[in-house]
């Protein structure tokens, strides 16, 4: 905050001294440089937000029992595992509590065991009958629920096995006839035609070769011809064989499918006749049906008759469920005191660095499972093995924020270092504080470093927008844009005469702007101009005014005001300000200022505008021109 105040006083001073000389005559100015030089870097554009660290997860440790705190082994910065101690309460009063309760329960076990030695007894004479009656009546029911199937069942079972019978006993008769009208005699023919046809074949085939060697001998043909004539003999011979092998198993062929088609026949019929069979079965699972109706009655009059001797059980059987439930509550009652003094002693639920310490040893505090309180929290437990830092970014930036993105992350406790971080998650819904209306951020910071981050620190985020290392970089405020051309002014032999030369630019970052063409490394830019003569004349105004009374209405001689031309611009990454320029140096500036034709970034912009009547100062620096006005 010093040093941004620091700077706008300056450039108000600047402001005020470049207004002053404007007014005043028409000296030729004495121009001086800044220089900065073109180096290569990393061009980066980003947003920044200001956040707190913050740890993995943070948790209140608390005790379910109450009492004074007689021990508290663990302070701030202590690094505690899971299990470890942390408090220990007197336990006194949970001791008592605790003893009451196993009282309790060994009262009410015997209260309960006695009821049950009274039911019990009670309903020995009765049990047997009604577990008897019950067992009769459940199997009355389950041979009744079987005739009911089965007389439901047999009907339709025994018309559809009747029709399937007969349809397969149809089916085996005609496929024997077919068989025997048809098809023997089909394949008899076949069998018998293949063998003519093999045995003609093979004659052919013998004649043939006999022919082709006859001609061999004259010389007429071939041996090849001879040896293909040989080849269909022997394809003929194999024919042939087959065709004579088939014929001779066809009789046993023809007599084994007979069999096996009669056999069928005899099984369809057999199957037809069980089917008719069945027919009498209907009438007797109508009468298993009857007679089971009538046992499932009479068996469930003799249930109600040993259940109607038993009512005087019932009071029996309250008193051993109340008792029971007794029993239940002094266990609960139990375990909940023996919870209460394990909680006693108060350990890290898991593993983290105490940050908060809420309490010192004598305080007493409340149980946490208390009906009207909460608890007291002991300390609070920290896992610091990941730091995560937290900030609010401007819903006007927060479209430039993503997740997975890279940060990098300053802190006041750590000035001038750099921390890695990554963005972790972007809250789903804006929060509107005071008008301003921001999204919440949570940035992981990565490992890497030798540094001790703790939760609660303040810090800066830096979330990256573009980045391209290795470009070639120069300040802002020494390129002057005109239209869609963009100059600086650059270095030569002498250094009170720089050169005006056109370069192309790429990007434009938060610390520079980078030059595609036109440049290269080591060359050195204008980034401010300064008009000596001007300042020489407005220090002697000045000492002018101390001895006669002010510096406003002074005037020189000849009825004009000195003027002068002053730029001082502020420099990027890697073009660190320097010191006035005198001839054979070079150097930086300051952000800000404006002079006649140009300015700096500050003092006119990109946009590159020209001086107005007054006419651009010789060698005026790059960016827009302010005006400039003649003598009064």
């Amino acid at each position: 905050m010093k040093t941004r105040l620091l700077v706008i006083g300056g450039l108000a001073a600047i402001v005020a001294v470049f207004w002053y000389v404007m007014r005043t005559g028409s000296k030729e100015p004495e121009l001086e440089y800044r220089y900065a030089p073109v180096v290569k870097g990393e061009i980066v554009r980003s947003i920044t937000a200001t956040g707190v660290l913050v740890a993995l997860t943070t948790v209140d440790v608390k005790s379910k029992a109450g009492g004074i705190v007689e021990q508290l082994v663990v302070d701030e910065g202590s690094e505690v595992k899971r299990g470890d101690l942390i408090a220990i309460i007197d336990p006194r009063d949970t001791q008592a509590s605790y003893s009451q309760a196993e009282a309790d329960l060994r009262q009410a076990t015997a209260r309960a065991a006695q009821a049950k030695v009274n039911y019990d007894l009670q309903i020995a004479g009765s049990k047997t009958s009604v577990e008897d009656a019950q067992v009769a009546l459940e199997t009355a029911r389950i041979r009744l629920a079987r005739a009911q199937i089965e007389a439901e069942r047999q009907p339709t079972l025994t018309e559809s096995n009747l029709t399937s019978a007969k349809a397969q006993l149809d089916l085996a008769k005609q496929d024997l006839d077919v068989y025997e009208r048809v098809t023997a005699p089909q394949i008899r023919r076949d069998v018998s035609g293949s063998l003519a046809r093999a045995q003609a074949d093979f004659d052919a085939a013998e004649a043939d070769y006999t022919r082709q060697q006859e001609l061999l001998k004259r010389g007429f043909v071939s041996e090849g011809t001879v040896e293909r004539a040989k080849a269909t003999l022997e394809a003929a011979r194999a024919s042939y064989t087959s065709a004579s092998q088939r014929s001779q198993t066809l009789d046993r062929e023809i007599t084994a499918e007979m069999e096996r088609l009669r056999l069928a026949l005899r099984r369809a019929q057999a199957t037809q006749d069980d089917a008719i069979a069945q027919r009498s079965q209907v009438d007797i699972a109508r009468r298993n049906l009857e007679e089971s109706r009538k046992a499932v009655q009479q068996a469930e009059i003799n249930l109600q008759k040993m259940i109607d001797a038993q009512l005087n059980n019932r009071i029996r059987q309250s008193e051993v469920v109340a008792a029971e439930a007794g029993t239940v509550r002094s266990k609960v009652a139990l375990d909940n005191a023996k919870v209460q003094l394990e909680s006693t002693t108060v350990v890290a639920p898991r593993d983290g660095v105490v940050t908060m310490k809420y309490l010192e040893e004598g305080t007493i505090i409340p149980p946490g499972t208390s009906t009207f309180a909460q608890g007291t929290s002991i300390v609070q437990l920290s896992d610091v093995s990941k730091l995560f830092m937290e900030c609010l970014v401007d819903e006007a930036d927060i479209s430039d924020v993503r997740k997975g993105q890279q940060v990098r992350i300053t802190t006041e406790a750590f000035p001038g270092r750099q921390f890695r971080g990554v963005v972790e998650r972007i809250n789903p819904a804006a929060a509107t504080d005071n008008n301003i209306t921001a999204v919440k951020v949570r940035i992981e910071v990565l490992p890497g470093h030798d540094l001790k981050l703790l939760p609660g620190m303040n810090g800066t985020a830096e979330f990256i927008t573009m980045s391209k290392p290795n470009v070639l970089l120069v300040p802002s405020q020494a390129v002057n844009f005109e239209g869609d051309k963009a100059t600086v002014k650059i270095k030569t032999a002498d250094p009170l005469k720089p050169e005006v030369r056109e370069v192309k630019t790429g990007d434009t970052g938060n610390n520079g702007i980078e030059v595609v063409e036109g440049l290269k490394e080591g060359d050195e830019v204008v980034v401010a101009e300064i008009d000596i003569a001007a300042l020489r004349e407005i220090q002697t105004r000045m000492e002018e005014a101390q001895e006669g009374g002010g510096l406003a209405g002074g005037t020189r001689p000849g009825g004009g005001r000195p003027r002068t031309q002053t730029t001082t611009s502020g420099s990027g990454s890697g073009a660190s300000p320097g010191g006035m320029q005198r001839p054979g140096t070079s150097g930086g500036g300051t952000s800000g200022g404006a002079m006649p034709g140009g300015g700096g970034a500050s003092g006119g912009g990109p946009a590159g505008g020209g001086a107005p009547s007054g006419g651009p100062s010789p060698g005026g620096s790059s960016g827009g021109g302010a005006p400039r006005t003649g003598g009064s």
